[in-house]
C-alpha cells in the first residue's frame, strides 16, 4: 500500500474504533494527509495495533504514544538517511510530539526515567545522521 492509503486505513480505524486516542490521531493524520507525508507500513500497522488495542482496554495511551515515537524515530532517520528530508523531518517532529505526549502523561504514573529514553534516542539521532 501507498502512504495515502496506509493513512486512510488509519482514519477508517480511528471511525471504528472510537476513543480518546482516536481523536488525537485523526486530526493530525489528516493534516498529514493534506500534506502528502509519508509513512512505513511498518508505522501504520503499529498506529492501526495501538488504536485497537487501546479501544479494547488493552493497552495503555502512554505506551501507544512511546511505541509510535519509537517507530517515527526510526522512519525518520532512514528517510533522512536516503535523502527524503522534509519527510525525515515530520517523522521526527512526530517522535518528538509522541515522546512528550507519553513523557508528560506517564510522569508520576509508573516508576520511569524518560531521561534515559532522551540519551538512547539522541544517541541514535546523533550516531545515525552525523557525517
Amino acid at each position: 500500500m501507498n502512504s495515502t492509503e496506509l493513512r486512510n486505513t488509519i482514519a477508517e480505524t480511528c471511525e471504528i474504533f472510537d476513543s480518546q486516542y482516536a481523536k488525537l490521531v485523526k486530526p493530525i493524520n489528516q493534516l498529514l494527509i493534506d500534506v502528502g507525508a509519508s509513512i512505513s507500513e511498518e508505522t501504520a500497522n503499529k498506529i492501526i495495533e495501538n488504536l485497537k488495542l487501546y479501544h479494547s482496554g488493552d493497552k495503555y495511551i502512554t505506551d501507544c504514544h512511546f511505541d509510535e515515537s519509537e517507530n517515527f524515530l526510526k522512519d525518520g532517520i532512514e528517510l533522512i538517511q536516503k535523502g527524503d528530508l522534509a519527510n525525515g523531518a515530520l517523522q521526527i517532529y512526530g517522535a518528538g510530539l509522541n515522546f512528550a505526549s507519553y513523557a508528560m502523561k506517564v510522569y508520576g504514573q509508573k516508576n520511569v526515567n524518560p531521561y534515559k529514553n532522551f540519551e538512547e534516542n539522541f544517541g541514535l539521532i546523533m550516531n545515525s545522521l552525523k557525517k
